[in-house]
């Protein structure tokens, strides 16, 4: 007696079968990611002589010498650069970490077309609020665009905003007092509470 015939429906199951076991799974790689940032970023704007043509010719500019005032060592280099210390860098982004991670846009890429780790996001963010320079310099300054700079500023800004209520706080009235006697004896400024980071406002005296 011959087999039954297979049904329409059952052909199709089985030739749909046998695709999916030939069919090869290839794992998707990942994008690597950038984490010799800080070697990076040292070497190409540390004042330690470097022998490139770039290097000489910027040294020997009296317009473009202003590394002079950047320390030769890396750990006062980092802090000049971030305004904070390497410790204090370490924490702040362990307080990012999720909110960097959690949704990274497609566009947060190096030159070379790495994924930007978190510790180089929140460089770049670091550098762009201690230094004031526009968005191009700063990412001259570390391989990456302009929106890019723009993009990670705004995300680690968002980050902190959230966290800030927990680290920030406005002194109670004894801590008020102590303030006000430790600027007054220092720099014979009474009743000041408190100075804004590297501003220094001119007053002037009202005559009698």
């Amino acid at each position: 007696m011959a087999p039954p015939k297979k049904s329409k429906k059952a052909k199709r199951e089985s030739k749909k079968s046998k695709k999916c076991k030939s069919m090869s799974v290839v794992p998707i790689e990942p994008r690597a990611t950038e984490s010799d940032w800080w070697d990076s970023f040292w070497q190409k704007n540390s004042p330690i002589p470097v022998f490139s043509a770039t290097k000489w010719r910027d040294a020997c500019n009296p317009f473009k010498n202003a590394s002079s005032a950047i320390p030769t060592d890396e750990a006062e280099g980092f802090k000049f650069f971030f305004r904070v210390s390497k410790k204090t860098f370490d924490y702040i982004c362990s307080l990012v970490i999720q909110d960097l991670v959690s949704r990274p846009p497609s566009g947060l890429i190096n030159i070379e077309g790495r994924l930007l780790s978190v510790e180089k996001q929140v460089a770049i963010a670091l550098r762009r609020l201690a230094s004031g320079e526009s968005q191009l310099s700063v990412g001259a300054a570390f391989g990456v665009g302009q929106s890019t700079v723009s993009q990670v500023t705004w995300r680690f800004i968002e980050a902190v905003d959230e966290r800030a209520k927990h680290h920030l706080r406005w002194p109670d009235f004894n801590r008020m007092e102590e303030i006000k006697s430790k600027f007054e004896t220092s720099y014979g400024m009474s009743n000041c509470c408190g100075a804004i980071d590297a501003t220094h406002i001119i007053i002037f005296q009202c005559l009698k």
